[in-house]
């Protein structure tokens, strides 16, 4: 809260600012381009652009004729005509609609989410170099910040995003106070981005996944979807090198994971890894593959306590992420984030920008208005940079990649204590020199554990260890057998050890089927009586 302290300090309210529109109009468009005239154009649109998403926050007047405004209270989805001033410009004919999907859809009377056209009714016509905007009423993001906080990260990763800055709204003469603003996803927008614009451009639409014929919002191609089938055919490949290989040809597999870790780590649970929504998909001519951006960031760093877990919304990263070298790339592109770009410096960095333009508006709003959004802006802030310091903590705690050594053999390391019910002492401790996990039962039916989790892919292991028993009577339940054991979590014991007894090695064969994690457990269910397990002698064999 402190790093917005001298931010708040500040009181001039920056709003109807003048920026200029794109240097080249519609008579201009509507004749014979002289050379260069593109490339001058796309420039000077550039730099328009850049100057509303850096420059002060404008304020936006949306009038309508009654007949227009009619029909869309109607019909909120059919875009009708309207005029739009921004500070001394006035754009005519401007067709906008009400925009929105489940828990932000709002209707005309209330503040509605906009989409803003300013070119399809009449060619060439730009607001700072845009042919398309987006006003995000932000219903779900009172401190206004998660779309710019999320495309400032994106960018410095490389991935396409939609710019983000903050304006004020004014519809059909009522005040509806802050909204987001945001640039379209269209043609313009990958002409930014891409050499050639002319590819298939998807949009995901709502929940919805690539096993789908999805809308397309530009392309010169015809419309047969055979782009989108061949990157299901390869996602659904049932051999994993096939489909690793086949991935790699059709998907630009290191953008795809690195915006799943970037989704990881923002709590994006709305996305496309988590939820198949909130995406557009381009396929690049040049090299006929893939590539995901982002949409609908409105929603980030909400559950900051999140575990860092792989995807499984979208068919795509499902399956994607069934293949273990991706698996291991995921985690390794998350540590690269936190170490390089979700860092405290370029969030304070960040913040101390944004709050410069923000806060000023924020101070002119009335007083239960100021206070309540100046104060989700600071939980906003406090919630980014707790969630670095948790993603470090889930990070490490993740199980890594087992790396066997010669004969295909490693130790078991990293054993987690965990108690579950009744009375126990569980620690590590020596017995005669040696490295224990020790656990006592104290009192009628206690059970308790150690457990380590590790990373295996396909193929067949086995397990092996040294225990020892003093007095163990078994508490056995309706799901485990009593005793003290070795087991895989979720599965049973090969041996149960109870009583009295001297070292005793075990052996736990097992199977992999498919790539995933798996806990291992050393554990006491008794009424009585204490177990040590030699820590040394606890070793994964992979068998051939």
């Amino acid at each position: 809260m402190a790093r917005w302290t001298r931010i708040l300090t500040l009181t001039v309210l920056v709003v109807a600012g003048t920026h200029p529109g794109s240097l080249f109009g519609a008579e201009a468009d509507a004749k014979t381009p002289r050379p260069g005239f593109k490339k001058a154009r796309q420039a000077a649109d550039d730099a328009a652009a850049e100057s509303l998403f850096t420059g002060p926050i404008q304020r936006f007047a949306i009038t309508f004729v009654p007949a227009e405004l009619n029909q869309l209270r109607d019909n909120p989805r059919s875009p009708v005509s309207c005029t739009v001033q921004v500070g001394t410009q006035r754009f005519e004919k401007v067709l906008v609609h009400v925009k929105g999907s489940a828990g932000s859809t709002r209707g005309v009377d209330d503040n509605p989410a906009l989409t803003l056209n300013f070119d399809k009714l009449v060619p060439g016509q730009r607001f700072s170099g845009l042919d398309k905007i987006h006003l995000n009423n932000s219903v779900q993001d009172p401190s206004l910040l998660s779309e710019q906080l999320g495309r400032h990260l994106y960018e410095k990763v490389g991935i396409p995003t939609a710019r983000a800055t903050q304006a004020l709204v004014t519809f059909d003469g009522r005040d509806l106070g802050p909204y987001v603003l945001k640039e379209g996803y269209n043609r313009s927008f990958l002409r930014r981005h891409y050499p050639d614009p002319t590819g298939n451009f998807y949009d995901g639409g709502f929940v919805r996944d690539i096993d789908q014929d999805l809308d397309r919002d530009s392309g010169d191609g015809p419309l047969d979807y055979k782009d989108l089938q061949k990157l299901r055919d390869a996602a659904n490949l049932s051999d994993l090198r096939r489909r690793e290989t086949a991935l790699e040809a059709i998907l630009d597999v290191d953008r795809f994971i690195t915006e799943c870790a970037m989704q990881a780590l923002l709590v994006d649970w709305d996305g496309y890894g988590h939820n198949r929504n909130n995406y557009r998909i381009y396929f690049e001519p040049r090299t006929g593959k893939a590539t995901f951006q982002p949409h609908g960031m409105d929603q980030l760093l909400g559950n900051i306590g999140k575990d860092l877990e792989l995807p499984g919304g979208g068919l795509l990263a499902r399956q994607l992420f069934d293949v273990p070298p991706f698996r291991d790339r995921f985690f390794s592109e998350i540590d690269r984030l936190l170490k390089e770009v979700l860092t405290t410096q370029v969030l304070d960095a960040h913040f101390k920008r944004v709050g410069a333009r923000l806060m000023p508006t924020i101070q002119s709003l009335p007083k239960d208005q100021r206070e309540w959004r100046t104060e989700a802006i600071h939980a906003f802030q406090d919630r980014a940079f707790r969630r670095i310091e948790i993603a470090k903590a889930r990070l490490e705690s993740q199980p890594k990649p087992i790396r066997f050594e010669v004969g295909g053999v490693t130790a078991l390391a990293r054993w987690q204590p965990r108690y579950q019910r009744g009375q126990v002492k569980i620690e590590t401790a020596k017995l005669d020199d040696i490295d224990t996990l020790y656990i006592q039962a104290q009192a009628p039916d206690s059970v308790a554990s150690f457990r380590a989790m590790i990373r295996l892919p396909i193929g067949k292991y086995e397990v092996r260890g040294r225990v020892r028993t003093r007095g163990v009577r078994p508490a056995p339940d309706q799901r485990y057998p009593g005793g003290a054991a070795f087991r895989l979590s979720g599965g049973d014991p090969v041996r149960l050890f109870s009583g009295d007894t001297g070292w005793t090695e075990f052996v736990h064969p097992f199977q992999i089927h498919d790539p995933r994690d798996l806990e291992m457990v050393t554990e006491i269910r008794a009424h009585a009586g204490e177990v040590w397990f030699d820590l040394k002698s606890l070793q994964l064999t992979r068998v051939p």
